[in-house]
């Protein structure tokens, strides 16, 4: 389909989704018309203040211990907080947030945390180290999702109420990144305690605190859980010990709204007051709405293409011939032309906004005369294959139905005949991690925000062996195994940058990827809220959002 055909199909398609958003928000509550021009009727008291976010809740659990997903990381920022932080959009720049101050010792083995004094948990409940220690003993014992982030941690201790101590094995230098993430704040103790929670030795077994933690918040945070309920609605109400002073917004309530399109249209109709999913065309269209502001924000991800090495799984596709062709055969400037504005090319797989990214000028260059050859002189013709993509993650700043229609007709040009299967998000996600998936579009949004976190695309690494490519696959994989590991545990930043690199070279040219771009994200809100920022690790953060 040609570009101006694709614009065409892509106003005809919208306006379909939104008679389809119509139909669903009639059955959701009292009509098109009362749902997109009154903001939604939440029971509030007089005087109060409700700040409406529209996203898509892709959410398992509300567990900190359990969960390591940027949805849940969504909320979990705000309802509990961390060592230290990120401020706003800049991500080079560790602050202090619940430690005021920190050591690191020569050897990188011991770091020393001094606690903010007088903070308080949501129940009243005053903050001391026991209450890290005892919830990263439990987060590491749970073996919950975010567990790996303490690998190497050999112990925590808390010597006395206001200091806090972590000591690790080996160094690890991406350590102080790792700690903004939420699944590292602290809980408090005697609340989790008391509904179940365990940290000792088997308390995979016996920590029962998760039905709690779904349906209520144990921290320090701005806000306080006060519902959940799954793929619907999240609604959090101002915590009054916050150490920070209390939110000018009494509560925040988010809403599960699948159509980008219809997010977008209910910010501009003043029924939410942020829409973060939104796409490319609905970027464009609202940078032009009155009383809307549009930004964007680079995401630290990079659209690919992965295939699994398991000829069983994909067929000619595990081959590397097969995707050295499809390398070629991609027409870029093509799928450029169809991402969010502030989206770029990327090289590797390591998005272009960190130092040791692959430089952007080693981009593959289309050149489908070569992907023919490639495949003629391998004797690999007829090849037919089914390409995964779940048109309802919007993730990736544009629809992925586009984006795998493209795909399809670049692959066509050189004779290879892909049957686009659309799944949603979940069935998809869960066939993808059981290593079941043959071939598609993937993505990492990162855990946190350092490069260290894009070594899960190594051999053997939670991406790689999703994918069955494990460290004894090949002499390259074991090369670039060895690779990354001298990456993970160099303490000088140069060399460091030098080393990943190198192993992004690797990933992108030996490895089953192809990277496609770093993505930009959009996001709409209405033009009298103030503070609003966007980061990948924790999306919208509602604590530094005001009203005028």
């Amino acid at each position: 389909m040609l570009l101006d055909e694709r614009l065409a199909y892509r106003m005809t398609r919208r306006q379909v989704l939104r008679n389809g958003a119509a139909a669903s928000l009639t059955m959701l509550g009292g009509g098109l018309l009362s749902a997109l021009d009154s903001r939604p009727a939440f029971a509030e008291s007089a005087g109060s203040k409700t700040l409406t976010v529209a996203t898509l809740l892709n959410i398992h659990t509300l567990d900190p211990g359990r969960t390591l997903e940027n949805q849940t990381n969504n909320i979990d920022h705000v309802t509990y907080n961390t060592l230290v932080t990120f401020e706003g959009e800049d991500l080079k720049t560790i602050r202090p947030l619940l430690a005021t101050r920190w050591a690191v010792s020569p050897d990188g083995l011991t770091y020393t945390f001094t606690l903010r004094p007088n903070v308080k948990f949501a129940s009243g409940n005053p903050l001391t180290a026991a209450d890290f220690k005892w919830s990263f003993e439990r987060l590491m014992n749970i073996k919950g999702n975010g567990s790996w982030l303490l690998d190497g941690v050999s112990s925590v201790e808390a010597p006395n109420p206001t200091t806090f101590v972590i000591k690790v094995n080996r160094p690890k230098p991406a350590l102080l990144p790792i700690l903004t993430t939420p699944s590292l704040a602290p809980l408090d103790v005697k609340v989790v305690v008391a509904h179940g929670g365990n940290a000792g030795p088997d308390a995979a077994d016996k920590d029962k605190a998760e039905t709690y933690l779904n349906s209520h918040s144990a921290g320090t945070g701005a806000f306080i859980l006060e519902s959940y309920v799954p793929n619907q609605q999240i609604a959090l109400m101002k915590n009054p010990n916050y150490w920070r002073g209390p939110s000018q917004f009494d509560r925040v309530v988010i809403q599960n709204i699948v159509d980008p399109s219809t997010q977008a249209l209910m910010v501009q109709k003043g029924s939410m007051d942020i829409a973060v999913n939104i796409q490319a065309d609905q970027a464009r269209e609202l940078r032009h709405a009155e009383g809307v502001v549009v930004r964007s924000f680079p995401a630290l991800n990079v659209v690919d293409l992965f295939f699994n090495t398991n000829p069983q799984i994909s067929g000619p596709f595990a081959n590397p011939k097969v995707r050295e062709a499809i390398r070629y055969a991609i027409d870029y400037q093509g799928v450029m032309a169809l991402t969010t504005p502030g989206s770029r090319r990327s090289a590797g797989i390591i998005p272009p906004s960190f130092p040791g990214a692959r430089p952007t000028s080693e981009a593959t260059k289309t050149d489908k005369a070569r992907a023919r050859a490639i495949l003629h002189e391998a004797n690999l013709t007829n090849l037919e294959g089914k390409f995964f993509y779940s048109s309802n993650n919007a993730s990736f700043g544009l629809d992925l139905a586009i984006l795998a229609q493209k795909l399809q007709q670049d692959f066509a040009a050189i004779g290879i005949k892909l049957q686009l299967v659309d799944e949603p998000y979940a069935v998809e996600n869960t066939a993808y991690r059981q290593g079941k998936v043959p071939m598609g579009i993937g993505g990492w949004l990162a855990d946190y925000m350092d490069q260290s976190d894009y070594l899960v695309f190594l051999p053997g690494q939670t991406v790689g062996h999703r994918l069955q490519w494990e460290p004894d696959s090949s002499p390259e994989a074991r090369e670039i195994t060895k690779l990354g590991q001298q990456a993970a545990s160099e303490t000088d930043p140069a060399k460091a940058n030098a080393l990943y690199q190198q192993v992004d070279r690797r990933l992108s040219t030996d490895g089953p990827y192809i990277p496609l771009y770093q993505p930009a994200v959009s996001i709409a809100y209405r033009s009298n809220l103030k503070g609003v920022t966007y980061t990948t690790g924790w999306f919208v953060d509602y604590s530094t959002i005001t009203m005028a």
